[in-house]
């Protein structure tokens, strides 16, 4: 038996690649299904209702990630320097303050988004009807308690659970789309499958995170106190005030490019752009749930101050993540226009151009993700929002003037200019933060430098 073999089998045994297959896999499987129920709604509507369809989805989707606190980032931050055995209290009382972020986070974006609907309809004219699907669909956002639900699932290396809940709930939303596509409803009734699949997808998160709890569980939840909780864990309001307006700059660009495509261009158009972007999304995911496994791991390893296996953990997954963008790129400019042509017929033809163009922006913004992942280990959040700036000032700057000139085309192209702006900026702040952070082996920052 060769040292290499030995190797090989060393690495497919380690938990973060059994990780990362568990929830790519899982992730696959619910592209696949949501795919699917995206396909037959969009052969259900022409692409005029479905652009309006795209918009009402992008505006709930938009206050979400605005608005959100995203509190699983200070919760594994700080989570995985808590021994549970000695310290439970703190393991409880941080994922009370997430929570209570989250509820905060839903609340407010159900509001805003709500108000934005009702203004909608007095200065722009949009019609009652298109006012009740929206009002209908919002409601989805109080039940998003997903931060806290994510936290303890990555905490617990409950990869598996994670991957098993997103198919199960994909997989209800396809055959509700499938009985609707066969009966032939209409938009109100797609509506509602939406909401309601929204809703039950965040309450099986929520309900299953609580059962990986520790004794007595969601009881002892409700009963923990945040009282302090700054000084338990210094800076965290800080984390998470930066996490949230880093994550409401980003969310602009990348959540409101059908919003602005639809308001600069037409609706037909901003259901082009949506179906090129639900695609490319497959590829987005795929650097999300990366990003998810390697985020503990790599805090974990900055609190035990291991540079080389910080590195190392870095450099392997932004390779990993680039090459599967390429091979995706290079896929789609194969066989692009008869995969769109079976999955959501003719009359979407036009998404091809925007879909591989859409992927290629996507590579570059996905092949930073690990990057991402180490400036919030690192605790450099300050680096990680002047980065997201530059690229959201770039991308405004771009699509405002690009759309009504190419239509929508020029969203593409505007996140292509965001695309490499960011991965440029975050290896520029992330070697400077390892370079700064103190490290414990003095011995090994030498050899790195």
């Amino acid at each position: 038996m060769n040292l290499s073999s030995v190797s090989l089998r060393d690495v497919l045994a380690h938990r973060r690649v059994r990780a990362v297959f568990h929830l790519l896999t899982g992730t696959a499987a619910t592209l696949a299904l949501t795919l699917l129920s995206i396909a037959l709604v969009a052969r259900l509507l022409t692409p005029a209702p479905y652009g309006v369809f795209a918009m009402i989805l992008t505006l709930g989707q938009a206050c979400e990630r605005l608005l959100s606190f995203q509190s699983w980032q200070p919760l594994i931050r700080s989570g995985a320097t808590i021994d549970l055995q000695r310290d439970e209290a703190s393991y409880f009382a941080l994922l009370k303050f997430g929570w209570l972020l989250d509820i905060g986070g839903s609340v407010a974006a159900w509001a805003i988004a709500s108000a934005l609907t009702i203004a909608g309809h007095f200065l722009f004219g949009i019609s009652l009807e298109h006012v009740g699907y929206t009002l209908l669909f919002v409601t989805s956002l109080l039940f998003n308690f997903n931060g806290v639900s994510t936290a303890i699932f990555r905490l617990a290396g409950q990869y598996r659970a994670v991957a098993h809940i997103q198919v199960v709930n994909a997989l209800i939303r396809l055959l509700c789309v499938t009985g609707a596509y066969l009966a032939g409803a209409g938009m109100v009734h797609i509506i509602i499958i939406w909401t309601i699949t929204q809703i039950l997808g965040s309450l099986l998160n929520f309900v299953w995170a609580m059962r990986l709890l520790p004794k007595p569980g969601f009881r002892q939840l409700l009963k923990a106190s945040t009282k302090g909780i700054n000084s338990r864990f210094p800076d965290i309001w800080r984390f998470a005030l930066g996490s949230n307006i880093s994550l409401t700059l980003w969310s602009s660009a990348q959540a409101v490019d059908t919003l602005i495509v639809g308001w600069l261009a037409d609706p037909a158009s901003a259901g082009l752009f949506h179906i090129a972007k639900r695609i490319s999304r497959v590829v987005m995911q795929v650097g999300a749930q990366v990003q998810a496994v390697v985020y503990p791991d790599l805090s974990r390893l900055v609190a035990a101050g291991k540079r080389h296996a910080f590195v190392r953990v870095l450099l392997q997954t932004e390779m990993l993540l680039a090459a599967f963008g390429v091979c995706c790129f290079i896929g789609m400019l194969l066989v692009g226009g008869p995969l769109m042509r079976i999955a959501v017929g003719p009359h979407f033809a036009g998404a091809v151009p925007l879909l591989t163009v859409q992927i290629l922006a996507v590579t570059l913004t996905m092949s930073g993700s690990a990057s991402r992942a180490g400036l919030l280990a690192l605790g450099d959040q300050r680096a990680l929002l002047k980065t997201t700036m530059a690229c959201t000032l770039a991308f405004y700057c771009a699509v405002f003037p690009l759309v009504p000139l190419v239509g929508a085309m020029g969203a593409n192209i505007a996140h292509l200019l965001f695309g490499a702006i960011w991965l440029g900026g975050l290896a520029f702040y992330l070697r400077r933060a390892i370079s700064a952070a103190p490290w414990a082996d003095a011995s090994e920052k030498g050899r790195e430098r």
